[in-house]
């Protein structure tokens, strides 16, 4: 028995070694749900009136790019020119959500929402405001 326990003591080590130079060989590549909001990471193409809405066209755009970018990246056959390229694409990806994320804020700062909340043809409604209208003028409110 202490043999054997010496023995696995000297192997767990190997064996973790083993599966860190495995998982550097093998390849992983970039999923689009690591980049996306959740909301976004099954986005289809819109039809209808949906091509109206600016965020989900965005979002479809920005997968289809990503897509893209992924087929580039597969057809390359040399393993670190592979892994540079999923590199290449993981840092454009984080770049475009800075952008994004920078550009929802200043239009927070400025008062303003996204433009879907001020688009009549989308099915997103500004509930707020009526509410809002609404209990101002009931008749029998205890103030």
């Amino acid at each position: 028995m202490k043999k054997f326990v010496v023995l696995f003591a000297l192997l767990l080590p190997l064996g973790v070694v083993a599966n860190e130079v495995v998982s550097l060989e093998g390849l992983t590549e970039p999923e689009w749900k690591d980049f996306a909001p959740s909301a976004y990471a099954d986005v289809e193409e819109p039809k209808g009136l949906g091509k109206l809405n600016e965020t989900v066209s965005y979002w479809f755009q920005r997968r289809q790019d990503f897509e893209s970018s992924i087929e580039e990246c597969r057809a390359i056959e040399d393993n670190e020119a592979k892994l540079s390229c999923y590199q290449e694409v993981k840092v454009k990806q984080y770049a475009k959500n800075s952008e994004y994320n920078a550009k929802i804020e200043a239009q927070e700062r400025a008062g303003l929402g996204p433009s879907e909340m001020f688009d009549k043809t989308n099915n997103m409604l500004p509930i707020g405001n009526y509410l809002n209208n609404f209990t101002r003028f009931q008749p029998n409110e205890i103030r």
